[in-house]
């Protein structure tokens, strides 16, 4: 049996499992330890995928400390930012609030159009991340399948039909795993499980190869500092403005990405086990992030010239001759993407089927939904197709943007996208005078541009037409070439694209805010919002009479 063979059966073994933990989570008798604040800490883990998991040791060798960033950014928001968190939690417990588009439309005035908006925004900007975990499993498959011939795993492109054959896995494997039945409460006992043993998988297989690094490759820590020491590629870090753009994004990540805001907040059962999560999670992160050098100066030492960086973590135990220990790297891997799409696309069905879906519905009769069962019926199915579309859509930026990007440019694009939510998200919590207009007006703003100088660059690489707007601009007009708006000439696309799609959000968000004065329900909500721990912001929100399915259509 070939390595790839091998992994292959692991993961379907690994798989099966999941499945049954999921089955004894959606029990009515499930275990009580599942309810643990343990469980609830490991499942915010989702925040760690195949980027960190592969892609951090592909950082490290090319950008050399800059990738703690991405550790450092959850970390200051977890322990300086508790508040924050707290009072999000508070509300979504409140209002029964069942994603991040519900809880920004919820502030400002319940309104369709913010939602939409929101949702529309975030499956933008999940396309790359989703791109992100197809390419890391399809480049894990292709390492593994050439590990007797080739260990340099520098392939650019994964190949089309292997991606394209992980992209319907992964569809039909999130389907049977967050689709089974439709929950008023919008969680996921059995999800939340699975994701946090995936949690631990991920965490126990990166320790093992940094150790086979240390103490396998290397001959104990003084090996790894000294190489450390005398590598010039990691001598010129600096604490400059990049690693505060790069810790903001991170830390926008871990509470406006959709699948964040899911298992930190919708999923959450006890407001308690927050405060355990304060302290678990950034010692989680501490001790993944413990390993990334070490892994990186060492496959350095050992593997061919010219090896992929991103695939170290797989490779290096292949090259050491411990396949038990690249088959343990395989299933980290693979846990990484894949708690990362199940729970994302949970978390974006869900929007997509309750904002833009629902309402078209309940404008048109044409669709056919009548009954109570029958809406429970149509929500399974629409979320179920919604599931496929979102992957499509991350399977297609792969054949486009994607090709020869390293993981963690491709993560980054998605945190700029989802970064757009957070001049809202934090208005709705600290400006009672924010209203509708404002928050539409940022959010159209601030994702108009990031499209401009971030998102499109980078799918468009290569198009003749495309290529002649960046370097002359549209209609000729230099200054707002999409590389230099305003003329400003940037060195660093990331940190250009971020600096205008927020300033512009910002100014737009604060602008509408204040030509315009909440109407009455946004003064509400306003309230109940911002005054979350005080008597009257804990009376709960503005909520319409019950009504039946039935009554719906």
């Amino acid at each position: 049996m070939t390595l790839r063979e091998l992994a292959l059966l692991a993961a379907v073994g690994f798989a099966l499992l999941l499945f049954l933990i999921a089955f004894l989570g959606d029990r009515s008798t499930r275990p009580r330890w599942l309810a643990s604040p343990l469980v609830y800490t490991l499942s915010i883990s989702v925040y760690c995928t195949s980027w960190t998991f592969y892609g951090a040791v592909g950082s490290a060798t090319r950008d050399g400390l800059e990738y703690l960033t991405i550790y450092l950014g959850p970390t200051l928001v977890f322990v300086g930012f508790w508040t924050l968190l707290r009072k999000i939690l508070r509300i979504v417990r409140r209002d029964s609030i069942t994603s991040i588009a519900d809880f920004i439309s919820s502030r400002y005035g319940k309104s369709d159009s913010v939602a939409a908006l929101v949702t529309v925004l975030a499956l933008l900007a999940a396309a790359p991340y989703i791109a992100l975990q197809i390419k890391a499993i399809a480049t894990s498959l292709q390492v593994l399948g050439a590990a007797g011939d080739d260990l340099t795993g520098a392939a650019a492109a994964p190949d089309f039909g292997v991606a394209f054959l992980i992209t319907v896995g992964l569809a039909l494997f999130t389907i049977l795993f967050g689709t089974r039945r439709v929950d008023v409460s919008e969680r996921h006992f059995g999800v939340v499980a699975a994701i946090a043993v995936e949690a631990l998988v991920k965490l126990v297989a990166l320790v093992a190869v940094g150790l086979l690094a240390v103490y396998g490759v290397a001959e104990g820590p003084g090996e790894v500092f000294a190489r450390m020491a005398a590598s010039t590629d990691h001598s010129g870090e600096t604490f400059g403005m990049r690693w505060v753009g790069l810790m903001l994004l991170s830390g926008a990540a871990i509470v406006c990405l959709p699948r964040q805001f899911q298992v930190a907040f919708v999923e959450n059962e006890n407001e308690g086990h927050l405060f355990t999560a304060a302290w678990l999670f950034p010692l989680y992160l501490f001790i993944l992030s413990l390993f990334i050098l070490p892994i990186a100066i060492m496959g350095q030492a050992i593997l061919p010239p010219g090896s992929n960086p991103d695939m170290f973590v797989l490779t290096m135990p292949i090259a050491a001759g411990r396949t038990d220990i690249a088959i343990l790297a395989f299933l980290g891997g693979f846990s990484s993407a894949t708690s990362m799409v199940i729970v994302s696309c949970i978390a974006l069905s869900t929007m997509i089927s309750n904002h833009i879906v629902m309402p078209l519905a309940l404008r048109s009769r044409a669709l056919g939904v009548a009954g109570g069962g029958d809406v429970q019926q149509f929500l399974l199915v629409s979320r179920r197709i919604a599931i496929c579309f979102i992957l499509s859509c991350g399977f297609l930026y792969l054949q486009t943007g994607a090709t020869g990007a390293g993981l963690a440019s491709i993560g980054l694009i998605a945190f700029a996208g989802a970064a757009q939510v957070l001049p809202a998200l934090l208005g709705a919590l600290y400006w009672e005078g924010a209203n509708r207009r404002g928050a539409l007006a940022g959010l159209v703003a601030g994702g108009i541009v990031w499209t401009y100088t971030l998102f499109l660059p980078n799918i468009l690489t290569g198009v003749a037409g495309w290529e002649a707007l960046e370097a002359a601009g549209p209609g000729g007009l230099g200054w707002l070439r999409p590389g230099a708006l305003f003329g400003m000439q940037a060195d660093d696309p990331l940190m250009h694209a971020l600096f205008w799609s927020l300033a512009f959000n910002i100014l737009a968000f604060v602008l509408g805010s204040l030509t315009r004065l909440p109407t009455p329900i946004e003064r509400l909500q306003a309230a109940l919002f911002v005054q979350v721990f005080s008597d009257r912001g804990g009376q709960g929100a503005l909520r319409g009479r019950a009504a039946s399915a039935d009554q719906l259509f």
